[in-house]
């Protein structure tokens, strides 16, 4: 018999997001600080993405959940045991730039939740890395899992 659950992701904010770019965005006068970020949020195939943040500056603010459908016995491929948020910032007139990634291994959380109904981590912190591995600033999340009857 198959079961499954439910994994709740809250992004709560980000904070001291910078741009890579030396100089920001030429074509939208802004400096090195993201002014406008959003996250693609992604678990296994699931994708969801979020509003673009509240705030101004090295502090933004999102607030938002997001649900994403796991079925037990869960996979064991590693996109399946991981949540990766994938900050971006929104552009006007130019294609939106990619600012950096954070991943949270969520395996043990959901194995945990089978067990006994339901498991939370609460919120963290999480390091934004770009592809070169260079640290770019810190965004916030809380996971869930809840098993469903």
């Amino acid at each position: 018999m198959t079961s499954g659950g439910v994994l709740e992701v809250v992004l709560v904010d980000s904070e001291g997001i910078r741009d890579r770019k030396f100089l920001g965005c030429i074509v939208c006068c802004t400096s090195t600080a993201v002014n406008r970020p959003y996250v693609c949020v992604k678990y296994g195939d699931q994708k969801r993405i979020s509003k673009v943040a509240q705030g101004k500056g090295k502090k933004s603010i999102w607030d938002q959940k997001f649900n994403f459908n796991i079925d037990y016995p869960i996979e064991e491929n590693k996109s399946s045991q991981k949540v990766v948020f994938r900050v971006m910032d929104k552009h006007k007139l130019s294609d939106d730039g990619y600012v950096g990634e954070a991943t949270i291994h969520v395996k043990d959380v959901v194995l945990l939740g089978m067990e006994n109904g339901e498991a939370e981590l609460g919120s963290q912190k999480y390091r934004v890395v770009r592809e070169d591995k260079s640290y770019t600033g810190d965004i916030s999340a809380a996971i869930s899992f809840k098993v469903l009857l």
